[in-house]
């Protein structure tokens, strides 16, 4: 299976440590954030990746090349049009084709045997999309996915705190088949101009498709603070290969 990594934003929340670093270099225990992704999907057996870059991307291409140096083969390609995770998603249709392939947010940190759990879930279970969730007190920051059994029935974008329905949150892994390329093609923008995943996600659930899901096991953090940064830094980072 291929893997697209989404590593695009300017990482806003970062700032000032992103004024001219982007966020997927900046280090942690020694390697960039981006890099223990890498290496986890190299261990989970997935060797073709995409990297979808936009800010800082020249720093980004220059520190991983080819991927050679990992023992993997990998390809850029710029986000163009709107911003967003969709939009993002959407850069990489060409190179995917109709496969299904694996997709990532690349500040999202898990441990690797979440990668090799999703395609074999995947591998049991076809579907046209399949979500990794954590549970989370509240998912005000990210999004709230109700399920029912293993289908996920609802979405909602960043729910107002204390109004979610459901803890269970978008962990920023998934497997995406041709299905997903089209939901974002559709959904159109949101009020603040963006194509959005998770707006994808909910067209793909009023359309009927066949949308499943999978919990995260063990270690997650989405590393979207200088405050996350330093704390993950300062502590023994658990093995994420």
């Amino acid at each position: 299976m291929k893997a697209v990594v989404v590593a695009a934003g300017r990482g806003t929340r970062m700032m000032p440590l992103t004024a001219d670093t982007p966020k997927p270099l900046l280090p942690l225990h020694g390697r960039p954030i981006l890099e223990h992704i890498l290496l986890g999907l190299r261990d989970a057996g997935i060797a073709d990746v995409l990297i979808v870059v936009k800010y800082l991307a020249e720093r980004i291409e220059a520190y991983f090349g080819d991927g050679s140096g990992l023992g993997m083969r990998i390809s850029y390609v710029e986000q163009t049009g709107p911003m967003g995770t969709g939009s993002a998603l959407l850069s990489a249709e060409s190179w995917v084709g109709d496969e299904s392939f694996m997709l990532l947010w690349g500040d999202i940190l898990m441990g690797s045997h979440n990668y090799r759990r999703l395609q074999e879930t995947f591998a049991r279970t076809p579907c046209d999309l399949l979500s990794s969730l954590n549970w989370m007190d509240d998912p005000c920051a990210g999004s709230s996915n109700e399920v029912e059994g293993d289908r996920i029935v609802r979405i909602v974008e960043k729910p107002a705190p204390g109004t979610a329905k459901s803890n269970w949150n978008q962990a920023g892994l998934f497997v995406c088949t041709s299905a997903v390329i089209e939901a974002m093609k559709a959904c159109g923008l949101s009020p603040r101009g963006e194509i959005e995943f998770t707006a994808g996600v909910q067209l793909l659930l009023d359309r009927g498709k066949d949308v499943r899901w999978m919990p995260v096991e063990g270690f997650w953090s989405d590393v979207g603070t200088p405050e996350i940064l330093a704390a993950l830094e300062a502590s023994d980072l658990p093995d994420l290969r």
